[in-house]
């Protein structure tokens, strides 16, 4: 059975690769691989070769390399190998062992890419995309990845999507192509082997033909996905952080048709479970202003007429700023002595203007804490920081950033919002410190 007629049409149809453009072959010594690189070699592609060694079955990893070398020396093709320590990165992320084998896997593979040839090919094929988008329906895939494993991502093409295991294995019958079976494909400890040797074989003797038809649905389920990423990017691609980094997002683009997709959409990588957004809506939909859903590494807030998007502050820096001769590179405040004659003081709520005789370093630069208080200008009486934030209607992602200039254990300075009563500069100062606010 050839696979030359249909490898082609696919290469041309979808423009993954350019008739005789070189090309790079992920090649474990499978027999999916190498049939791949017996195909795309046949096409008239010069491939070169990249194994990678993740150094989990011991010996047979060890005689998997050697065999992937000895046929490429054999048949003159350049082959590259990697040596990935698996274990080490699946203890230091927390993530399974194949995952940790997949991200370093690919991590290499791009970066002989960018070095050239820019196409690395893969053996992915329709039964793979089908294992793929089980194992996405019991694990959770979000809105998007219903099209399974895609025909091109980044440098990475796999021309075998629409072709069937058993296609591979007649074809390397009858074109006598070598190949390694890697005992770790009958284990059925990981979920795929378990749907690949259990779940597949009983619908399809629930069904004769079930995985056929799987296979040309996964197809069909592509062009579906396409269409939702398109669709999405339209209603909200033109939506971007901020220069603080916020992601600001009105009701109007959510609420309506598909909000969940839409939600899926603009929060995706930023670490929520699909199971808030049902909350992110409710909120929406009721107005509870000040609703915040936390995510791994991101927060949302729900504002008047829309979703507030940011990076969940961790550690917040604080300085000791003993002099400004000594000020440390990434302290977010300047200050300037300057003469009472250059007082402007309709500069702006992030300038300062204090009485450098009463303001005196050491200062501390801090994050604000829960029962901070001081006396502000223009009040009889001292009141918490977290009241003067309410107070001036600063939003509540905002609030996590927001900043006090310490001097000797008492507030000088709620950055950007409200000044202390004492210390500031008047009609009696002969020196002045300006101080200017950068914020974050």
């Amino acid at each position: 059975m050839s696979l030359l007629d249909p490898v082609r049409a696919v290469l041309i149809k979808e423009e993954l690769v350019a008739p005789a453009e070189p090309l790079w072959v992920a090649v474990s010594g499978g027999v999916d691989s190498m049939v791949l690189l017996h195909v795309l070699r046949a096409l008239g592609h010069p491939c070169h070769v990249a194994h990678v060694d993740h150094g989990l079955r011991g010996a047979e990893s060890d005689s998997d390399l050697t065999f992937v070398e000895a046929f490429c020396k054999t048949h003159s093709i350049p082959c590259v190998t990697h040596r990935v320590d698996v274990e080490e990165r699946a203890l230091r992320t927390g993530e399974s062992t194949q995952m940790a084998a997949r991200e370093l896997r690919l991590s290499w593979l791009k970066e002989l890419a960018a070095g050239g040839p820019q196409i690395v090919a893969l053996a992915h094929h329709a039964d793979d995309a089908v294992e793929t988008f089980f194992m996405g329906l019991i694990q959770g895939m979000g809105a998007l990845g219903w099209g399974s494993i895609p025909l091109r991502s980044g440098p990475f093409i796999r021309p075998f999507l629409g072709i069937r295991r058993e296609q591979i294995l007649a074809y390397a019958a009858e074109q006598d192509v070598p190949w390694r079976e890697d005992a770790s494909n009958a284990e059925t400890a990981y979920l795929r082997n378990r749907i690949r040797h259990e779940l597949l074989p009983m619908v399809e003797a629930w069904r004769p033909g079930t995985q056929r038809n799987l296979a040309r649905n996964m197809g069909l389920a592509r062009e579906v996905d396409a269409l939702v990423r398109t669709s999405l990017a339209d209603r909200l691609g033109h939506l971007q952080p901020n220069a603080e980094g916020r992601l600001r997002i009105p009701f109007t683009c959510i609420l309506g048709p598909s909000p969940k997709l839409a939600l899926h959409y603009v929060l995706r990588d930023r670490g929520f479970h699909p199971d808030q957004f049902e909350g992110m809506l409710r909120a929406m939909a009721e107005r509870h202003i000040g609703a915040t859903f936390h995510g791994i590494s991101s927060a949302v807030l729900v504002d008047r007429e829309e979703l507030v998007v940011y990076t969940i502050a961790k550690n917040a820096p604080s300085w000791i700023l003993t002099s400004t001769d000594a000020m440390p590179a990434d302290v977010p405040m300047e200050f300037a002595l300057v003469q009472p004659s250059e007082v402007q003081l309709q500069a702006g709520q992030n300038v300062a203007w204090f009485d450098a005789d009463h303001l005196t370093f050491p200062l501390e630069l801090r994050p604000w804490q829960a029962g901070d208080r001081f006396r502000p200008v223009g009040l009889s009486g001292s009141k918490l920081v977290s009241d003067l934030l309410i107070d001036a209607k600063v939003p509540r992602d905002r609030k996590e950033r927001a900043y006090v200039l310490v001097q000797e254990g008492r507030i000088r300075w709620l950055c950007g919002y409200r000044l202390a009563e004492e210390g500031l500069a008047g009609p009696s100062t002969q020196r002045v410190w300006r101080c200017q606010w950068s914020g974050f």
